[in-house]
């Protein structure tokens, strides 16, 4: 029986990631516990902020409860903590995890600077724990059939991805989440000013919430050696936060690149989302959207439909509970994508955009 724990309540995503685990028989949620930052108190518990993520854990899978997270893991000893803090506090709470010999599952991006995860990287290495980057978009089977169409140069060699996505906010109008069947509560323009979504200095903003999504369609569809980025982020249409809510940027490889967009300012649900590949013979492309019945489909250079071959989705591709017993039980490698190593590659092009956005100038990335 693997031994989990949950450590933050600050990302929604905390929900599914519950939901997830209690659904395996091989493994437990032995206790949880948040990390409260100042001004969390002023914020009601209006659905998916923390207050109200913590209750519904709470009440649908786990009744204990501790106020110290640190006393939660001496006291409860787990084999793996899964962290949904904010970005800034991920540091600090891998760093008290690997003290403690306990790997960890860290809800993506994995920090909020490069210097941040530099930080983490040194933990994970000092104490020798494991420590996985939790990406929804690998659990998602058309993602997978088109990263498989494009390993098998269906319409032959990538040569520029177009990635854009995008929502009204994480706490936003209508916005809703997996692992819970409603919408978000409507909250006033100050409420949402005072969570650290809105908050630079927390790790808010569009940049660490969708941008590190193009960044890492950008390593995993395109491979390695990103040299530059050049971005522009701006507030549209938020102004009770300090953070950008819309960017755009483009990745410069040789004889390759990524053009990358995202907003918090319009819903994917009316907008055209998720990765398109230019190849050299054709094009591969999400189709339907994200939440539109998403499909994948390809085209030859002349618009003919190329046939893209069915994959083998096992369940270790659910959800990342599952992947990772899979991992303790078979013994199988974590998915590449999922490492730190390969999110540190990652972290590296967020890095440089978030700073090319600051700059007004082309920023080379960390190789």
């Amino acid at each position: 029986m693997i031994k989990a724990v949950i450590i933050g309540f600050s990302h929604m995503h905390v929900n599914e990631v519950a939901l997830y685990i209690s659904e395996r028989d091989d493994m437990e949620l032995l206790a949880v516990s948040d990390v409260p930052s100042a001004g969390a108190e002023e914020i009601p518990p209006l659905r998916y902020t923390p207050k109200w993520n913590l209750q519904n854990v709470k009440d649908n899978y786990c009744s204990n409860v501790y106020e110290d997270y640190k006393e939660m893991l001496d006291t409860e000893k787990p084999d793996i903590a899964f962290i949904l803090t904010e970005n800034c506090q991920k540091p600090e709470v891998v760093l008290e995890c690997a003290k403690r010999g306990i790997n960890v599952s860290i809800e993506k991006p994995i920090a909020v600077s490069l210097k941040e995860a530099d930080k983490i990287k040194a933990s994970v290495d000092k104490y020798g724990i494991e420590a996985v980057v939790n990406w929804p978009v690998v659990w998602r089977e058309y993602v997978m059939k088109m990263k498989a169409a494009l390993d098998s140069k269906l319409v032959g060699e990538p040569i520029k991805l177009r990635y854009i996505n995008g929502h009204t906010g994480p706490l936003g109008k209508g916005a809703k989440h997996r692992g819970v069947s409603d919408n978000a509560e409507e909250m006033t323009d100050e409420q949402r000013g005072k969570t650290w979504w809105h908050k630079e200095s927390l790790g808010g903003g569009v940049f660490l919430d969708i941008a590190c999504y193009g960044c890492f369609f950008s390593r995993w569809f395109m491979g390695e050696g990103a040299k530059s980025i050049i971005s522009m982020g701006a507030n549209l249409n938020t102004p009770f936060g300090d953070t950008d809510d819309n960017f755009a940027a483009a990745i410069k490889y040789d004889g390759k690149m990524s053009v990358i967009e995202g907003t918090w300012t319009t819903p994917r649900a009316v907008i055209p989302s998720g990765p398109m590949v230019l190849c050299t013979d054709g094009v591969i492309m999400c189709t339907g959207g994200a939440e539109n019945e998403p499909d994948v489909k390809a085209f030859d250079i002349y618009g003919n439909e190329v046939e893209i071959p069915e994959i083998e989705f096992t369940d270790k591709f659910k959800n990342m509970p599952c992947q990772y017993a899979n991992h303790i039980a078979a013994g199988e490698d974590i998915y590449p994508m999922l490492t730190l190593d390969m999110n540190m590659e990652v972290m590296a092009i967020l890095d440089a955009a978030i700073k090319s956005a600051k700059s007004g100038k082309e920023e080379i990335i960390r190789g």
